[in-house]
């Protein structure tokens, strides 16, 4: 999305300047410093000629401060200028006009004082060189000299050759009328090579650190399966200066790089023949190599490289693009990130690109969020690549970018605000992102399930848009592309990122470092994604078998000892590659649960004997504000002695606290109980209320949500139309597949009302089914429901109901026989009742409701020889054996005329 033009905006700020008309055109950016400014180059026309005007602007300010005006048209290709602008140097590039052939282009750096008492003129910093040359201020005050003494510095880029600093003194001088004013004499003292042959060189404004490549010979290696080389073959290695005001600079950074041979590289000719000249970043290569890198504060570094290669066909092996026979098919575009945080390499390939496509992309790379890193490829796709120093990186969005859009080159821009870049060829000034709307368009799409799973994460946990998840997982209830499984992942991973994102923000800074033991995503591989016509595959290795920390200079080697930057947390990060952590798997837990579920007795439980145990009956009442938001077409109220919910909790609260001790004592941390207790319980809590808000989502999609005039629960059910139902309940078997599957606890009310559900929705052979595997859980409220409920087939019906009374426990069967008013529950009552005296069985409670199921005729409707009655025998007989406080005479006596109307009916 293009804001604006840097050439337009300043035109704007010369117009406002002078009241003439303004005449600047051919706009050139040719560098930009640490305090966000920006050089720029233009051609205005002065009377009846054209000059050349070279100017700094500072966008916080919004001032465009003229520097120098040059009398003739040069090509200025990179500038720098000191913090005070009263330094100048800069670069022209000299190209051989059409008659001089055979020769090649040249660059002379020059140096200018901008001091108003001087004479202006351009002084030869070194001579003209085919080799491609780059000039730049090292910012940064010194205390070091006197305070009348300036010791600026700037460096010498010299391609093939050298790295250079020249020290430039600006000298305080008092003049006549009392004044100060700098002065410069134009002499500086013999420069300082400070490296001596590199192919490859990005100096990074911001903080002051130059970044080289070099070759020296490998060091000999004894590890076991090591390749051993030759010592005659130069290993390139990545190396970095920093720089700073007071103390001496220092290289921080050693890495050994895996790059394609490059001819030339070892001191020889440029490889292609043609320099890329690079102003902003800052950059000195020619065309062979295209080597970018990101540096963060906390310690985030990532060495972006692109390449083209094309694969053979009867090897493994693939061959750089250096034959022209290959550019006639298609070809790979490639981009390896190494995240030296994470001690990894990530490589990504667009395979079968035409080749007069691939060689006009140029990927562009910035930190978006802080834990991303955005790759913008034009005219293909934009790939945000998760390098949070959170956690490992493991997903990745490729969003599917607008074929028509041109191809720009990119540069980041400094001072403009988060996330902006620049296109060096129109000034266009451009700010990079991916908003809600690409993500949800991207997640809609026919994308693979894996590009899904990533955005859910990069939702939930880096943007904390939980309503956005919501309405993704309501949306993808409806729209089932990729099978039952591809929702039931997806749903799994808003548990899990919801979760690690609520823990996370409500855990207290002692126990933040445990957080490493807890899973964060279950999307842990990188998968190839597919993105419009073009397909990214990806894949990861890591990059050292032993101790990462080797490469970066320990704390205790700097020169500045505690000093805090991003080298010493980049190395405390490599420190802890060394010594890793083993994150709980959801996985785990659930085969731990699955084998305590087998003697799990909900009857024999009690709610006091368990954590995170809710209020007992009834609920306090809900505030007014929570009422409407509460859409669960259920009441939240297990009416049991103890639930599941309960069982799960409390087996995720053991595996936590076991774990975290675990991990905690191999890796010799020292963590405190306090901190466990407080991490396993902010876990157990967050999960639950992931689920809730996921079930929320569930019933929301598939239309589920009660109204206020509805009655939650069993009537619910009852008043829904029969489709409506049986979608309703296969959308939540996938949710209670997800939730299971991962130990995760289910709602308060959620196992009765699916179960009923169930029943009202499956053939009885399958309900029965779903009862055997322990997925329906048939609790008493549930039972009775069942019990209760009237249906066509009367016989078929008792018998249904009396197998699932045979199913569940005797307290729970003996409950509901007695709240179910069925001549059978009748008679089963009586005959359990008389065969617990006659065997001297101490008799169960008597229920104290009445059950009249059939008309009341008394005793004569059993007449006998001498008007006795074969009850009156029985009764006998019974209080013979039982005394007459422990017999139940209304039960027995309406179970008995019930059997007798049964059969005379019959």
């Amino acid at each position: 999305m293009a804001v604006h033009n840097i050439a337009v905006k300043l035109c704007g700020v010369l117009q406002s300047k002078d009241e003439e008309e303004v005449t600047a055109r051919e706009w050139r950016l040719v560098g930009q410093e640490q305090d966000g400014s920006q050089l720029l180059t233009w051609i205005s026309t002065n009377g009846n000629k054209d000059v050349m005007n070279i100017g700094v602007y500072k966008n916080k300010t919004k001032t465009l401060d003229i520097l120098h005006v040059f009398d003739e048209k040069l090509n200025i290709i990179q500038a720098s200028v000191n913090s005070s602008h009263s330094l100048l140097v800069y670069v022209v590039k000299v190209v051989p006009t059409e008659g001089d052939e055979g020769k090649e282009a040249t660059y002379c750096p020059f140096l200018i004082s901008l001091l108003p008492d001087k004479v202006n003129t351009p002084e030869v910093v070194e001579e003209a060189s085919t080799k491609q040359i780059m000039l730049q201020f090292v910012y940064g005050k010194s205390n070091k000299y006197s305070p009348g003494i300036r010791n600026d510095r700037f460096l010498l880029f010299k391609h093939l050759e050298c790295i250079k600093i020249y020290r430039s003194p600006l000298f305080l001088n008092e003049c006549e009328d009392g004044t100060e004013k700098w002065g410069f004499d134009g002499i500086y003292p013999q420069p300082e090579t400070i490296v001596n042959i590199f192919s490859w060189a990005q100096w990074d404004c911001v903080n002051q650190v130059l970044f080289y490549i070099h070759y020296r010979a490998p060091s000999q290696s004894f590890a076991e399966g090591e390749e051993v080389k030759s010592p005659s073959e130069l290993t390139p290695t990545l190396s970095a200066l920093q720089f700073h005001a007071d103390l001496p600079h220092e290289t921080v950074l050693n890495i050994p790089l895996s790059l394609p041979h490059v001819p030339g590289a070892h001191g020889a000719a440029a490889a292609c023949g043609s320099y890329e000249d690079d102003p902003v970043p800052l950059r000195v290569h020619d065309c062979s190599l295209d080597l970018y890198i990101v540096c963060d504060q906390r310690g985030v570094l990532c060495v972006c490289h692109h390449y083209l290669y094309k694969p053979l066909d009867d090897s493994t092996s693939s061959l750089v693009l250096d034959d022209v026979d290959l550019k006639d098919s298609g070809v790979n575009f490639a981009y390896s990130v190494t995240l030296l945080h994470h001690g990894c390499v990530v490589h990504s390939v667009v395979p079968d690109l035409p080749w007069s496509l691939a060689k006009s992309l140029r990927p562009s790379y910035t930190l978006y969020n802080e834990n991303h890193l955005l790759v913008n490829i034009p005219m293909l796709f934009t790939h945000m690549l998760d390098i949070s120093p959170h956690h490992e990186p493991c997903c990745h969005i490729v969003v599917p970018r607008d074929p028509s859009e041109s191809g720009p080159s990119l540069a980041p821009l400094h001072g403009w605000g988060p996330h902006v870049m620049v296109d060096l060829n129109t000034l266009d000034v451009v700010t990079m992102g991916v908003s809600e709307k690409d993500l949800t368009s991207t997640f809609k799409s026919d994308t693979v399930i894996e590009n899904k799973l990533a955005i859910m994460h990069y939702v939930i946990q880096h943007e904390g848009n939980m309503d956005l998840a919501e309405e993704l997982i309501s949306w993808l209830c409806l729209n089932q592309h990729d099978g039952l499984g591809g929702l039931q992942r997806v749903m799994q991973e808003y548990l899990i990122s919801s979760t690690f994102a609520v823990t996370r923000r409500s855990l207290p800074a002692s126990a933040g470092a445990l957080m490493n033991c807890l899973p964060f995503t279950l999307h842990l591989k990188f998968a190839d994604v597919k993105a419009g016509s073009a397909s990214v595959c990806v894949s990861v290795c890591a990059l050292w078998r032993g101790a990462a920390a080797a490469v970066v200079l320990a704390p205790r080697q700097r020169v500045a000892q505690f000093a805090e930057d991003a080298w010493t947390r980049l190395w405390l990060a490599l420190c802890a590659l060394a010594a890793p952590r083993n994150r709980l798997r959801p996985d785990h837990v659930r085969e731990r649960l699955a084998v305590t579920l087998h003697c799990y007795q909900p009857e024999a439980l009690s709610r006091c004997s368990t954590p995170l145990s809710p209020t007992g009956p009834p609920l306090p009442a809900r505030r007014p504000s929570l009422a409407a938001q509460d859409s669960l077409p259920f009441l939240e109220l297990d009416v049991c002695t103890t639930s599941k919910q309960e069982h799960v909790i409390a087996a995720n609260l053991r595996a936590v606290s076991v774990h975290l001790m675990t991990e905690s004592s191999n890796n010799n941390s020292g963590a405190l109980e306090s901190g466990v207790h407080a991490l396993a319980t902010r876990w157990a809590a967050a999960q639950l209320d992931a689920a809730r808000a996921l079930c929320r989502a569930v019933v929301r999609a598939v239309g589920a949500v009660p109204q206020p005039h509805q009655t939650k629960g069993f009537p619910f059910i009852d008043e829904m139309d029969s489709t409506h139902a049986l979608i309703l309940f296969k959308t939540l078997e996938q949710y209670y597949v997800a939730t299971d599957s991962i130990a995760f606890p289910l709602p308060q009310g959620f196992s009765s009302f699916f179960t009923y559900l169930g029943y009202r929705t499956l053939p009885f052979h399958a309900f029965v089914q779903y009862v055997h595997r322990n997925v329906f859980e048939l609790q008493i409220d549930v039972l009775k429901a069942i019990i209760a409920s009237k249906d066509d087939d009367k016989k078929r019906s008792v018998n249904n109901k009396l197998r699932l009374i045979q199913i569940v426990g005797e307290g729970r069967g003996r409950r509901a026989l007695a709240s179910w008013p069925s001549r059978a529950a009748l008679l089963l009552r009586a005959r359990d009742h008389a065969a617990a005296l006659l065997s001297g069985v101490s008799a169960p409670t008597r229920d104290h409701a009445p059950h009249r199921p059939v008309k009341d005729t008394g005793i004569a409707a059993l007449p006998a020889g001498e008007r006795l009655s074969p009850l009156d025998t029985f009764l006998d007989l019974l209080t013979a054996k039982a005394s007459l406080n422990e017999l139940d005479f209304n039960l027995i006596i309406e179970a008995t005329l019930a059997s007798v109307q049964q059969d005379t009916a019959a």
